[in-house]
């Protein structure tokens, strides 16, 4: 298994952490306040605590938690994260009056911007923190839906393989520029979850199966836009 490095002991930073340390993963969690990360001792013998430096070097795979703050101000030395998997989950603020600004860049582009030499990917951004206590078999049987994105294959595929072993859906979304889209479904969901009054809502993607007899004429290319190219490699 691959070790997990947890840079921020924020809510999903921990969760998340807990979680994998729950299923054999080693996991370390660094935090800037060492006491803030003392429940890792407390766990079991497959956690470890201590500065988010040694959080980041001991990880095979990094959990960044940090929002809006460049890795420069986390880590002493951004070289410790070369080469390495690093998952994003952050989304944007949402206002009071619950207005969801239109999002330009990711959260996850610009991180890829400021970890040039890492594999950024987005992950689990639309999965509230209180889904995690679930089981994984109850997730398995709801389809919960863990939605990915980055621009590389190989961390996507582990990323994947984490989601899965937490009990989760993969979908994969593409490249880091559609973690825009992501993003924006992480500020559908807390919306959603804030006019509800209800934690427990979460994004479920079903694959139908094919109906071959259509009933009402099928999709055909239209005046306007003349592409049904979705369809084309199915």
């Amino acid at each position: 298994m691959k070790k997990i490095g947890i840079v921020g002991t924020g809510n999903m930073g921990r969760v998340i952490g807990l979680a994998l340390a729950n299923k054999g993963y080693e996991v370390f969690f660094g935090a800037r306040d060492l006491s803030k990360a003392k429940f890792a001792s407390e766990f079991d013998n497959q956690t470890k605590s201590g500065t988010n430096q040694q959080a980041a070097a001991f990880g095979d795979i990094i959990y960044y938690s940090p929002r809006d703050i460049h890795p420069k101000k986390v880590l002493d030395n951004l070289s410790v994260l070369d080469g390495k998997i690093v998952i994003e989950s952050g989304n944007w603020d949402i206002s009071d009056q619950l207005d969801a600004e239109e999002i330009k860049i990711s959260k996850t582009e610009i991180l890829q911007q400021q970890l040039p030499n890492s594999k950024v990917v987005k992950a689990f951004n639309t999965i509230l923190q209180e889904v995690f206590e679930y089981s994984i078999k109850d997730l398995k049987s709801y389809n919960i839906a863990c939605f990915i994105a980055s621009d590389f294959l190989d961390a996507k595929s582990e990323v994947s393989d984490l989601s899965s072993d937490l009990g989760f859906t993969t979908i994969d979304c593409g490249t880091v520029k559609q973690a825009v889209l992501l993003e924006q479904m992480g500020s559908l969901i807390r919306i959603l979850v804030r006019v509800n009054k209800n934690p427990w809502l979460s994004f479920s993607l079903t694959d139908l199966p094919e109906i071959k007899d259509l009933h009402f004429g099928g999709r055909t290319a239209s005046a306007l836009h003349g592409k049904t190219e979705y369809l084309e490699n199915r």
